[in-house]
Parts: C-alpha cells; sequence; structure tokens
C-alpha cells in the first residue's frame, strides 16, 4: 500500500515553542518533510536532519508566502508577536503583526492542493476575565490588543473550514519552560529563588494562573494532527496554582525548600487569575498535561542540560 507523504508548514519554528514541536514531529511522524520558517537563525539540534528545510524570512511579506513549495499539507501556525510588557499590549502594530500573516496564509493556500489542515496557536487572551473556569464555549472579550488579534486569526481562518480543510484552535495557558521570556511571574520568581533572594508573593498570594509545560503545548499539536481535530480546544494545565503555590514549589524544586517567601503588598488594579477547563482536549485528544511541580522538575534538568 502506498503512503502519502505529509509535509508539515511550520511558522515561528525557531521561537519558543517552535524547536519542541519540530522534534517531536520528527520522532513521532513517518514519511515526513517540513518547511520551517522563522525571521532569525538559530542554533537547532536537529540542523542537520535532511528532512527540514529552512526559510528565513518575515511572515508579514506576502512575497515569503508566495515563494512557499507547493506541497504543503499541514500548517503548524506557532508565529506570534506577544507584547511583554504591559505598555505594549494595546499598541495597534501587534494587532496587524498577529493578523497579517493569517491573511497570507488563507490567500497563498489556495495554491496549495494538498491542504488537509491547519493548527493554529491561538491563546486564552481571547476570553473575557473571570473567576471562573473558562470553557471554549465561554465568553469571548479580549482584555488587550494581542487577545484581539488572536480571535481575530481564529474567525479569518474559518475561510478554509469552507473548503473543506481541517482547522484546530489550540487556546494556551501560560507557557513556560527552558527558554521561556524572562519577564513573566514564574521566571521572575525562579530567578529570584537561584540567586538566593526571597521569592515575592503579592497580597494574599492567591491569585491562581494555569502554567502549560512547553512539550504539552508541542504535545497538543502533535494530538491535533495525529486525530485530524476539527474546532476549537484549550491547553493548559486544567488545575489552577495560586501564587503562593508557585513560590513554594520553585523554593522547593530549585533550593530545597532554603529560597523563603515575602510577602508584599497587593498591586493595584490586580487582574484576575485564569482558571482553564481543559476537558474537551482530554477527551478528544487524549491530551493529558504536567503538573507544575513535575514540570518544574523536567525544566531544572533542561537548565543542567544547557
Amino acid at each position: 500500500m502506498k503512503t502519502h507523504k505529509k509535509v508539515f508548514l511550520i511558522t515561528g519554528g525557531f521561537g519558543f515553542l517552535g524547536p519542541h514541536l519540530v522534534q517531536l514531529l520528527l520522532k513521532k511522524v513517518s514519511h515526513c518533510a517540513m518547511y520551517v520558517v522563522g525571521r532569525k537563525k538559530a542554533k537547532l539540534i536537529w540542523k542537520g536532519d535532511s528532512r527540514v528545510k529552512f526559510i528565513y524570512g518575515d511572515l508579514r511579506d506576502a512575497g515569503l508566502w508566495a515563494g512557499l513549495p507547493k506541497d504543503i499539507t499541514h500548517v503548524f501556525h506557532l508565529a506570534a508577536v506577544i507584547p511583554w510588557g504591559k505598555m505594549d499590549q494595546n499598541r495597534t502594530d501587534v494587532f496587524m503583526d498577529n493578523v497579517l500573516p493569517i491573511s497570507h496564509l488563507i490567500g497563498s493556500s489556495r495554491a496549495w492542493p494538498g491542504l488537509r489542515q491547519v493548527i493554529y496557536s491561538s491563546s486564552i487572551s481571547v476570553y473575557a476575565r473571570t473567576n471562573r473556569f473558562i470553557r471554549e464555549g465561554s465568553l469571548k472579550d479580549p482584555p488587550n490588543v494581542y487577545g484581539a488579534a488572536k480571535l481575530e486569526g481564529e474567525i479569518l481562518l474559518q475561510n478554509l473550514i469552507a473548503r473543506g480543510i481541517k482547522v484546530t484552535y489550540l487556546r494556551y495557558s501560560s507557557i513556560y519552560g527552558h527558554g521561556h521570556h524572562p519577564g513573566t511571574v514564574l521566571p521572575v520568581m525562579l530567578d529570584r529563588a537561584l540567586k538566593r533572594k526571597e521569592v515575592l508573593v503579592y497580597g494574599t498570594g492567591n491569585r491562581t494562573q494555569d502554567f502549560l509545560y512547553c512539550e504539552d503545548a508541542a504535545n497538543a499539536n502533535l494530538l491535533a494532527y495525529e486525530k485530524s481535530a476539527n474546532g476549537v480546544f484549550n491547553i493548559g494545565c486544567g488545575v489552577p496554582v495560586s501564587m503562593r503555590e508557585l513560590a513554594h514549589a520553585i523554593s522547593d524544586v530549585f533550593t530545597n525548600g532554603k529560597a523563603k517567601l515575602m510577602r508584599q503588598p497587593a498591586k493595584k488594579n490586580r487582574e484576575p487569575g485564569y482558571k482553564i477547563d481543559i476537558s474537551r482536549a482530554k477527551r478528544a485528544l487524549g491530551y493529558r498535561p504536567t503538573r507544575i511541580k513535575e514540570g518544574l522538575r523536567r525544566l531544572k534538568k533542561d537548565m543542567e542540560r544547557y
């Protein structure tokens, strides 16, 4: 029986999540080839694999898309411009920087006769803030321009569904792992713990967040591909972790409990934390996430290895 070759396009392949996904696909999917697109060259451990071709360029450039091969069967759209600073989250260019590549993808895909599925890396920032558990059907009301851009990307990709192409939307919670952005709460706490400084906890420390280990996010993409999934899936740990619990877990895993907690006054205009219902991903994809302490242990091993 003839085996049809899968040809993957991975956008944002040199970012934080991309290398994890590329390694996983190379390991798990036989008879595949992939085009990995990114803006900057990177040191990649799979750089000698003949199945991988590298394309360097700006995904906002229509010319880059026009020059892509025509035999693409699956797209993993990881690329995103994330405004990490609070002052940057409502910059208008953030919207176009994230939406324009989606527009190019849709237009260029008409020249890809074998395209079967697009797996889109979205975000829980498309949802309205709430203290309740968020399900896929929960109210959408992005609190910033980045969330609005992600939601618009989801809406635009519906154009592909009408052409019989499967579209999977993966709405990630807070991703962490080796190489994560240093300015978010988990790496900030970790940095202080490793420097033997007190780990700062604001207010009661009861605000919760859902922390997603990077390899779980990569695995969610693989599962979506394997199941030929359609529709929206929340991808997180599914267990809300308070800031106090996070601080204790970091201290235990990285310093054997030696890093102490220091309480600080509650921040003004504090945002409610997210609580994510991932039951649909568990049921439909067979997704099984990593709990926070185990994820931190794996992070520690990665930091020691690299």
